[in-house]
């Protein structure tokens, strides 16, 4: 035989062979031979499909004969497939379904509606007689097997009243003319399609078959982690895959401000507890049109997918449908709860693993365990459970005096840590979610001071503590292209100012720069310009004094509509507002947590005081300079005010 001839291997029923001829007319140039080989489905049709069958019932046989290199590919029905395909095969084509329903053939062409109480109704498939009697409780069913032919011959011999088969398949064995209703019940996602399955070394097939794959016309999904409480914990990877995404379908427990950063279409399925905006199966269809839709779709998991975060599920839907899936790993909800209680979850002395559990299942696993001493036990969605971790780790041999670390929306401004034992952690009152690390690790944690940042940009902040991003206010760009050339220089004190001056301006070589202090002369340096004067005390005060000295005719001040200081007073300097400060509403925070508030402006004070209406006198209230300090002063906080010193690099 040729090698230009592709051997082909089908079951041999008339409609397997009509099907063999269907997907190869598609390739009309390319010459084949059909091999049939009777699989133990076709051997055995006495035994019922609702039964408990191997997946493979109806391709084990052609499947071997593949791997002998018996022949080249094999077409099936893509419903008849086992999930998942031997580790030797792989489907190199999916084509398209012409007809997806199912159709009823009944005696006289009675419909479904109009059948007497008691007929017989024939079908192979368990879900059909479920949906049969959903609607019809009074029908028989009878379960029958056999190819299409055979089971026509059972209705037209009335041992049967009517029957239920796949209209594709009446269509493609040009039996139409006998469909007495087309039904409008869900049927098996794979109904009409027709599947080429080759050895997985079988580059050659691949490519040759890749034209009349309609995979190639779906979209990828991703099951991607979004990190655990701040949208800071966002990794790279996963960042860039939003950036390109069509569709985002988001979870409850990440932070939605993350998400006005793309520019895809959003759609919320959280799940909380006693509450499902849509089940799992509807998520995970969601999932599966978005893709046949042709559209890059991410599903937006909190924390890592992997865990506990139903991922099992929604791969085995998708990859049952033939969808491309890319599972992107998060940051674990655990993983940040260690780092904000500062708990080492292993230690050469004290724990030489960790095992992650759910307290959702903790009252039911009470397994002891000789070497859980050694061990860090970490449970997830502990807030309602605390009772029942309690008792499985004194079951699991853990003294009650073990140390416990209890964090509460971990990673998120909201974040709460309790250090308690576990006789004690019963007793104590959290929301949820709440993560619960155990062990004689604990006892090795350390508490870091929290800090609350109210301006724009907490990177440039250089002090002890853990800086929590709170931002009060927003900039509006107000202005952009100016007439710059009869200036001599151009002031800066702000990195808003400059980004957004730079963008729409470029400044002349003969024209001087003024930096208000370090972190503005770098953003200036970013947009490759030398600043040539900069006070040695960074604050607007002192930058006024050097725009003195220096002497020049006309220096250009881009700001903020709110900008007030010394600077403004000098006749030699010209104002242009090129932005708008504006306050930002946030959701109010537990205070308590925190040892200071970083205000980086006066308009952050108001701003805070707009949600607060008081500042809480255990907090240090740190600030850059006079101005800020003054408006807390006037506003009655004189004692609690530290000034910033800035690093000059």
């Amino acid at each position: 035989m040729s090698r230009n001839t592709i051997r082909v291997l089908s079951r041999s029923s008339r409609l397997a062979l009509l099907q063999v001829n269907e997907v190869m007319s598609k390739l009309a140039a390319v010459k084949y031979s059909i091999k049939t080989i009777s699989t133990y489905g076709d051997k055995n049709k006495h035994i019922p499909l609702s039964s408990d069958i191997e997946p493979d019932f109806f391709t084990k046989e052609i499947d071997e004969a593949l791997l002998k290199k018996e022949g080249d590919i094999a077409i099936h029905s893509a419903k008849d497939l086992p999930f998942p395909l031997p580790e030797y095969l792989t489907v190199i084509a999916l084509t398209e379904a012409f007809d997806k329903k199912d159709a009823l053939i009944s005696i006289n062409g009675c419909k479904l509606t109009d059948l007497p109480r008691g007929a017989r109704i024939g079908t192979s498939s368990l879900q059909r007689k479920n949906q049969i009697l959903g609607v019809r409780p009074d029908l028989e069913i009878v379960d029958i097997r056999g190819s299409i032919e055979e089971r026509t011959a059972l209705l037209d011999s009335k041992q049967i009243d009517a029957l239920i088969v796949a209209a594709c398949a009446l269509k493609r064995l040009n039996l139409e003319n006998r469909i007495s209703e087309i039904l409008e019940f869900p049927t098996h996602y794979h109904q009409g399609n027709l599947a080429v399955t080759a050895v997985v070394d079988r580059a050659d097939m691949r490519v040759l078959f890749n034209s009349i794959d309609i995979r190639n016309n779906y979209g990828q999904v991703f099951l991607a982690g979004a990190g655990t409480g701040s949208q800071e914990y966002l990794t790279l990877k996963t960042d860039r895959c939003l950036k390109k995404a069509d569709i985002i379908f988001y979870d409850d427990l990440i932070d939605k401000k993350m998400l006005s950063n793309y520019s895809a279409a959003k759609e919320y399925v959280g799940k909380r507890k006693g509450w499902h905006k849509y089940d799992q199966n509807e998520i995970n269809e969601k999932l599966y049109q978005s893709a046949l839709a042709g559209k890059r779709t991410v599903r937006l998991k909190g924390g890592d997918p992997l865990i506990f975060g139903r991922l099992g599920e929604e791969l085995d839907y998708l990859k049952k449908r033939f969808i491309d899936v890319e599972v992107i790993p998060g940051i674990s909800a655990f993983q940040v709860a260690a780092a904000a209680a500062q708990v080492p979850l292993t230690s050469r002395m004290l724990s030489n693993s960790i095992t992650l559990h759910t307290a959702q299942y903790a009252k039911n696993d009470n397994k002891s365990s000789n070497n859980s001493k050694k061990d860090t036990l970490i449970y997830f969605m502990g807030a309602s459970r605390l009772h029942e971790v309690s008792s499985q780790l004194l079951s699991k041999g853990f003294n009650q005096e073990t140390s416990v670390a209890l964090i509460q929306s971990a990673g998120s401004l909201n974040e709460k840590i309790v250090k308690t034992s576990v006789k004690k952690m019963p007793g104590m009152n959290l929301e949820s979610p709440v993560i619960v690390i155990a062990g004689d690790v604990v006892r090795e944690s350390y508490q870091q001071s929290k800090i609350l940042y109210t301006g724009l940009n907490p990177d440039n902040i250089k002090m002890p503590g853990r800086i929590l991003h709170y931002p009060l206010i927003k900039i509006v760009p107000a202005k952009k292209e100016l007439s710059i050339n009869s200036y001599d220089a151009v002031v800066f004190t702000s990195i808003s100012a400059v980004s957004i001056f730079c963008r729409y301006n470029t400044i002349l070589k003969s024209q001087k720069i003024f930096a208000i202090g370090p972190y503005t002369r770098n953003e200036i340096e970013k947009f490759g310009y030398e600043v040539n004067h900069m006070p040695k005390i960074f604050d607007s005060d002192h930058l006024a004094r050097e725009i003195i000295n220096t002497g020049y005719n006309r220096v250009l001040y881009p700001c903020s509509n709110l900008s007030s200081n010394n600077i403004h007073k000098l006749d030699n300097v010209y104002k242009e507002v090129i932005y708008k400060t504006e306050q930002l509403k946030q959701p109010v925070v537990d205070l308590q947590e925190f040892t200071g508030i970083i205000f980086s402006s006066s308009s952050t004070v108001d701003a805070f005081l707009e949600i607060y209406r008081e500042i809480p006198q255990h907090l240090v209230l740190y600030v850059y300079g006079e101005y800020t300090k003054n408006t807390l002063n006037q506003k009655g906080y004189i004692y609690n005010v530290q000034k910033i010193p800035l690093s000059k690099s």
